[in-house]
């Protein structure tokens, strides 16, 4: 045997916990989709049989759960020293640009409704953006309703097998200037219902709810 096959370093093996395989559960839906997820699949990518993974997590529900805070997880807090609304748009774009990077998450997270500690603590956060504006739990309740349906509704739209989206709507113009005698208005924004961007419309909402709830505040004295 030659000294430079002896002096080789054995493979470096990073031991299994619950985090690396909930990180791989991520990367795994990202590639392949959610519903391609199995236990046997996800131990297939971590170099593990599938058994070995019930030692660190309970079950693929568990890894659900897991999946969902991971994603929450990953989403910044605004500078608390910023205005709320700035705040408030901050957090908005944040969560549609963690929903757009992992897009399986918004659907995930309605099947699932169990709001782990990473769910819960970027709701505390924003829930907490709105309290120190000066709105009361009504309110508050009120705007969070809000806030998180526009939010996750234009993240579930934008999901939603763009591709098929695109070649859907891709001879929408065209089809619409051919009925504007009877559909005018419609026919007139025609083009913007075939090149929809989906950014800017969820900031277009997004504004409009900050100004409304703005006028919701108490005057200042």
């Amino acid at each position: 045997m030659s000294s430079q096959t002896s002096n080789l370093e054995p493979t470096t093996r990073h031991p299994l916990t619950r985090e690396r395989i909930i990180a791989a559960a991520v990367d795994y839906a990202d590639s392949h989709g959610v519903d391609d997820l199995s236990m046997r699949k996800l131990g297939a990518e971590l170099g593990v049989e599938a058994m070995s993974l019930y030692n660190h997590v309970e079950n693929k529900d568990d890894i659900y759960d897991g999946m969902i805070d991971h994603v929450f997880e990953s989403i910044p807090i605004p500078d608390r020293s910023l205005p709320w609304q700035g705040q408030v748009r901050l957090i908005g774009e944040a969560a549609m640009d963690a929903f757009g990077r992992h897009p399986w998450v918004v659907l995930l997270l309605m099947q699932r409704g169990n709001f782990g500690p990473g769910v819960l603590a970027f709701m505390d956060n924003a829930l907490g953006v709105l309290r120190d504006a000066g709105f009361g739990d009504e309110d508050i309740h009120h705007a969070w309703q809000m806030l998180a349906s526009h939010t996750m509704g234009y993240a579930f739209q934008q999901g939603a097998n763009p591709e098929g989206r695109t070649k859907e709507y891709a001879d929408l113009e065209s089809r619409l200037s051919q009925v504007a005698g009877r559909f005018p208005n419609v026919a007139r924004i025609g083009s913007y219902l075939a090149e929809c961007r989906w950014d800017q419309e969820y900031l277009f909402g997004l504004e409009i709810i900050i100004d409304g709830l703005e006028s919701r505040l108490p005057p200042t004295t």
